[in-house]
């Protein structure tokens, strides 16, 4: 009798040779299925080994404002890997990059710490960590896409409300829900081209990401971020 044929765990298919060949990496985030569980803010700071109190992923509790009728939602966020980055025109020494497919990194060993790059992102998405005094972010998890993994937030989320995918590729499953579903992206009015796009946004978000649950009512203030970085300096 023949064995049962057995499907392979992720990590069997892993190398160069499964590397997604995307010509535009994003992240789909389905705020319809994020429950708040925080499993992809805690599975990127342990990936990345990301300093106490600080993040490359957050997850954001917001109330909508009355008097309209009250909701809770769950808003994931990270760096929206721009296609028209301003973090990368406010660099002094070039030390943001973008990669072959379209995603935007820091290259730690030109980074002077300015943080001109802090207060330049409308997203709140970069921080100066205070080890290295290097600014640091999400880059969708270079290393792990490189041998065919998914970043390691769309892992873990057990309820699939963050997606991989390819946005150029119009033939992708993941890029024709966003179409289908009408994701928008967060802050579009910035025009900066946004790699990561939201099912189920509304404009109402926006204005109260900052004061969402994380740390404190003012984590995530690029402003508050540079002042309280130059006073554990001093």
């Amino acid at each position: 009798m023949p064995e049962p044929q057995r499907s392979p765990v992720p990590w069997e298919n892993v190398g160069p040779q499964f590397k997604k060949p995307f010509k535009q990496a994003a992240i789909l985030v389905d705020l319809q299925r994020c429950t708040g569980c925080h499993s992809c803010s805690v599975s990127c700071k342990t990936e990345h080994e990301v300093p106490l109190g600080d993040f490359r992923m957050r997850v954001r509790y917001l109330e909508r404002p009355a008097p309209q009728q009250a909701q809770l939602s769950f808003v994931p966020m990270l760096c929206m890997h721009c296609q028209d980055a301003p973090c990368m025109k406010a660099c002094p020494t070039s030390a943001i990059g973008r990669l072959d497919d379209g995603r935007v990194v820091v290259e730690e060993d030109k980074c002077c710490g300015n943080k001109a790059c802090v207060a330049a992102c409308p997203y709140g998405a970069i921080f100066i960590n205070d080890d290295t005094g290097k600014a640091e972010k999400c880059d969708l998890c270079t290393h792990r896409t490189e041998v065919g993994l998914d970043p390691a937030c769309v892992s873990s989320c057990p309820t699939e409300a963050l997606r991989f995918h390819d946005l150029a590729d119009e033939s992708d499953e993941v890029t024709a829900m966003a179409r289908r579903q009408n994701a928008a992206a967060w802050k579009g009015d910035e025009g900066t081209a946004p790699s990561v796009l939201y099912i189920d946004h509304e404009k109402w978000m926006e204005d109260k990401v900052n004061l969402g649950v994380q740390i404190s009512e003012r984590d995530g203030d690029p402003i508050y971020e540079q002042d309280n970085f130059d006073r554990k300096k001093r």
